[in-house]
């Protein structure tokens, strides 16, 4: 495909749609010489079952016996004798042996064997008829067969369909040569529409590539113009407005961007010229602002490194530019007031270090005695969690007892009410089957009265002779149904008597059912009473408890915030002392014109004792007020001391 020329690639497109229309126009001959096919054996095979059901009529006269069966069997095949649909198309039957029996076209053949039949192609078509009739009743078969007026036997369809009462088997089919011919007419027709489709699509493949493609060749040759450097001949398809036209005009565009190019790197060569002479004059004023600047550097890192050294009395002293004098300035000044800073310093060092020692020492004594408080009280505030969780499971569980109860009882009182509404359902069916019986009655006197009435015209038809025949075998079937009308009748008479009785007993015993569910409705009601004061206490005793909880944790939480206050403050005056004793060994390399300041240095405060393990006054209050509410006592004093005795902190 990368090789085809523009023009190759359009006709390859106009090769293949008429290659497409050929392959359409192939496939719809295809089915529509499928469909006419289908709708010739669905017509055949409708018009057997017809026939069929003509036969059948006349079996079912001979089982009336309206006709005999010879009778039967000469009406019906007189019927399909004269039976014809389409232009020649017929019906023929023939027996399981094979034997024709009736051919309405060669009535030399009525009588014959034919088992040893065969059509043009050497097809035991009548053998194969009967097989597929007793093998699966009714089926196709294809074969050639002489056509009326014909010399040449013709391809037919046929359809049998086999008659078992009378061992019959009923045929006809249909000549197909006239679907060939639909279809071959059909051929030229779509065969020259195609042909005229493809000579017009292939001369229009053809115009449209030639046209696609010489502007496309002839902006490729500018192309190759322009970059040989050809930039005066003008551009092809400038004046369209299609896609040539926009490539033309981006080719245009190249062709003024190259000249416009050669224009600027003429401009370019003489701005560099003038650039370099700028370039020396520049570099000659910066040689010598750098001289001036590399002294005044040299100076100000002589300073900076006494300085690093701790000499803060050095100054700068060397000549330098005026623009340099201001720096020079800054640096003395500068060096100065650093130099007064540092002996303010190293003089009250001494003391903050003596205070930073103090205050440690408090803070460590401090936080020994929150960690120990705060330990207590949070043993004790996790043992009352355990002690809460159990009283609320307490709680909870009498709730739900309760609550079960309540169920228990509504579900008792709506089976009372269930089994009153089945009392009353059961009376009511009692009532339903007794009027079902006097219907049931009705229905017996009707079947009498039928049955005689049945008598009657069956006597009237005897009287009528052969006339009546008809009459009579009516009358006996309306006797035989009035009878099997009276017999039902009866036995759902019965069957509804045993009905009622065992209604009454089932009432009875939905009664005694009602009267055991009304007693256990009042035991369950008293147990729900003792459930809910039951559930009452243990919520009583959850809340009164769940308060002392409250206050305890928030006792744990202000103990616990306190030991971290005291840690952070421990570590903040520890931290306050390595930070003096770096500030002090920091400034003691520094050299000032100042006399240094004696420090003093103060001895540390002994260490205070720790104190013993004991259990804090408040927590054994609360233990106390806790055994108190486990009995059922009162709460009040128990929150009260809460508050007390916490002095220590």
């Amino acid at each position: 495909m990368r090789s085809l020329t523009i023009g190759g690639r359009v006709n390859l497109l106009s090769v293949l749609a008429v290659a497409g229309l050929l392959l359409v126009t192939g496939l719809s001959l295809m089915k529509l010489d499928g469909v006419m096919r289908a709708e010739i054996a669905d017509r055949t095979k409708k018009t057997v079952e017809v026939a069929h059901s003509v036969v059948s009529h006349y079996q079912a006269q001979e089982q009336l016996g309206v006709m005999t069966r010879p009778q039967a069997q000469a009406a019906a095949l007189s019927t399909l004798r004269a039976l014809r649909y389409g232009q020649d198309d017929y019906f023929w039957v023939n027996d399981m042996q094979p034997r024709m029996v009736m051919h309405p076209f060669s009535p030399q053949l009525e009588g014959q064997d034919l088992s040893t039949k065969t059509d043009a192609d050497g097809v035991f078509m009548f053998r194969e008829m009967t097989e597929i009739a007793r093998r699966d009743g009714a089926g196709f078969l294809n074969y050639r067969w002489a056509k009326p007026g014909q010399e040449e036997p013709a391809s037919k369809v046929s359809y049998v369909k086999a008659f078992k009462p009378w061992g019959w088997v009923i045929g006809s089919g249909v000549y197909t040569d006239q679907i060939v011919a639909a279809v071959a007419r059909a051929a030229l027709t779509l065969g020259g529409m195609a042909l005229a489709v493809a000579l017009a699509m292939g001369v229009a493949g053809w115009m449209l590539g030639r046209s696609v493609a010489g502007p496309v060749v002839a902006l490729a040759d500018r192309m190759k113009r322009l970059a040989d450097g050809d930039k005066a001949t003008a551009i092809p398809g400038l004046a369209r407005h299609d896609e040539i036209g926009r490539m033309a005009g981006a080719l245009e565009v190249f062709r003024d961007a190259a000249i416009a190019n050669d224009r600027l790197e003429a401009e370019a060569v003489a701005q560099r010229a003038a650039a370099e002479e700028e370039r020396v004059l520049v570099e000659a004023e910066k040689a010598r602002v750098a001289e001036e600047d590399r002294v005044a550097v040299v100076a100000l890192g002589q300073g900076l490194q006494a300085m690093a050294n701790g000499d803060l009395t050095h100054r700068m002293t060397a000549q330098v530019a005026a623009r340099s004098e201001q720096l020079k300035s800054d640096f003395n000044t500068a060096i100065a007031q650093l130099e007064q800073a540092v002996a303010v310093v190293v003089d009250n060092v001494a003391a903050i270090r003596s205070g930073s020692s103090e205050i440690s020492q408090a803070s460590d004594d401090l936080s020994r005695r929150t960690e120990q408080q705060a330990a207590s009280l949070e043993e004790t505030a996790a043992a009352l969690d355990e002690i809460t969780a159990t009283v609320n499971r307490t709680a909870d569980g009498a709730r739900q007892a309760s609550g079960v109860v309540q169920a228990a009882r509504g579900d008792a009182e709506k089976s009372g009410q269930v089994v009153r509404d089945a009392v009353e359902a059961m009376t009511a069916i009692e009532q339903s089957s007794a009027q079902i019986g006097n219907i049931i009655g009705v229905i017996d006197e009707i079947a009498f009265q039928t049955n005689l009435l049945a008598l009657n015209a069956g006597v009237e038809a005897a009287r009528a002779g052969d006339a009546g025949r008809g009459f009579a075998v009516v009358a006996s079937e309306v006797r035989a149904l009035a009878q099997r009308s009276a017999e039902a009748a009866k036995e759902i008479k019965t069957l509804i008597s045993a009905s009622g009785q065992q209604v009454g007993a089932g009432v009875t015993l939905v009664g005694q059912t009602g009267e055991a569910l009304q007693r256990i409705v009042s035991r369950v009601a008293e147990i729900d009473g003792l459930v809910s004061e039951i559930s009452a206490s243990a919520q009583e005793q959850a809340t009164g408890l769940q308060q002392v909880n409250t206050a305890v944790n928030q006792m744990d939480q202000v103990t616990q915030q306190n030991a971290a206050m005291v840690e952070q403050s421990t570590a903040a005056s520890h931290s306050l002392a390595q930070e003096a004793d770096v500030l002090a060994s920091s400034v003691s390399r520094f050299r000032t014109g100042h006399a240094a300041a004696p420090v003093a240095v103060r001895k540390p405060a002994p260490a205070a004792a720790p104190a013993p393990a004991r259990t804090p006054e408040p927590v054994a209050q609360t233990i106390a007020a806790l055994k108190t509410v486990g009995r059922g006592g009162a709460r009040k004093p128990a929150l009260a001391v809460v508050t007390d005795g916490w002095e220590e902190f």
